[in-house]
């Protein structure tokens, strides 16, 4: 049987990862901050095992035998743009200090596991029209510090690879949804919003700006092409993920308000609004297919109604 490490495993891509490799027949070990949440993980408790790691505190990584694995998926990170810009410093020394001494333990080691680095499509900024659709040639032009902390996670991966020769595969995934995502993004803000109104009977939902255009993926097509980035993916290549598509965030929300029966009053919040914002962005994931046969099938519209019930059943329970 073949054996997983995932950081950040108990986060909201992390969790649907595990759940993903243990349908799969892989063993995994999940490494997670002592202070986190394990809620998104109770359910798979019997099937993982689980390590208290603190990525800052190099030395309790040498507890990991990392030549004992065949993947390693580096998902630990402060994972909110919005929020970056509150936390600047915190965001830059986790994601990249975090990540340094990750490697440099996997490279100490001598370990040959194959390696997942986490980029983001952050990482391109607000691309010019010209550049659309987004494929991994186009200019790097991060907007706020996590995007900034992902461009440097992105090239600190390529440089392990070449200059210590780690088994890197490196992705930029565009944004994915699904059920277990925090409310600080936007579709479960929403979800949970239209959750909480339903019941009361009517409401409001406190918006920003919804005409800004994103590539939107379900996260369980996301993790899917984790694990296939590994397995076909090239060592030392970098890959886009996402759909091809760009939807507007309003319509986003016309689909998440017609799932329920409620009256919804739609009010702009200025203070949501972000000072530098991403207009419109989607992806070329071309190369990423030809490599290792990946596209995404789970139609929007199921995610949808996938985040707004587990939305709902947080609620009830």
């Amino acid at each position: 049987m073949k054996k997983a490490l995932i950081t950040g495993a108990a986060g909201f891509v992390g969790s649907h990862l595990t759940e993903y490799l243990n349908k799969n027949n892989i063993q995994v070990t999940t490494l997670i901050h002592p202070k986190h949440s394990i809620e998104n993980l109770k359910q798979f408790t019997k099937k993982i095992s689980k390590i208290e790691i603190d990525l800052l505190k190099k030395r309790s990584l040498k507890k990991i035998d990392f030549k004992d694995y065949n993947y390693l998926f580096h998902l630990a990170a402060f994972s909110s743009p919005a929020q970056s810009f509150h936390y600047p410093q915190l965001t830059l020394k986790n994601n990249i200090f975090g990540q340094i001494n990750l490697l440099e333990e996997v490279a100490r080691q001598k370990s040959k596991v194959k390696i997942l680095i986490v980029g983001s499509a952050d990482e391109y900024g607000d691309v010019e029209k010209k550049y659309l659709p987004v494929n991994e040639d186009t200019p790097l032009a991060p907007t706020s510090p996590y995007a900034v902390s992902k461009v440097a996670q992105d090239m600190l991966g390529y440089q392990f690879f070449l200059n210590n020769g780690l088994n890197i595969v490196r992705v930029r995934p565009f944004n994915h949804i699904g059920p277990r995502q925090s409310t600080k993004f936007v579709v479960p803000a929403f979800a949970s919003q239209i959750a909480k109104i339903e019941t009361i009977g009517k409401g409001i939902i406190k918006v920003g700006n919804l005409n800004t255009w994103r590539d939107i993926t379900d996260v369980r097509d996301i993790v899917k092409a984790y694990l296939l980035a590994l397995d076909k993916g090239r060592v030392g290549d970098v890959y886009n993920l996402g759909s091809a598509k760009a939807v507007r965030i309003a319509d986003i929300l016309t689909k998440l308000i017609s799932l329920s029966s409620v009256e919804v009053k739609i009010v702009q919040d200025r203070s949501l609004f972000r000072k530098v914002e991403i207009q419109r962005i989607y992806c070329d994931y071309s190369k990423f297919k030809k490599d290792t046969g990946w596209e995404p099938t789970i139609p929007l519209e199921k995610t949808l109604f996938d985040t707004i019930e587990y939305e709902r059943d947080k609620i009830k329970n």
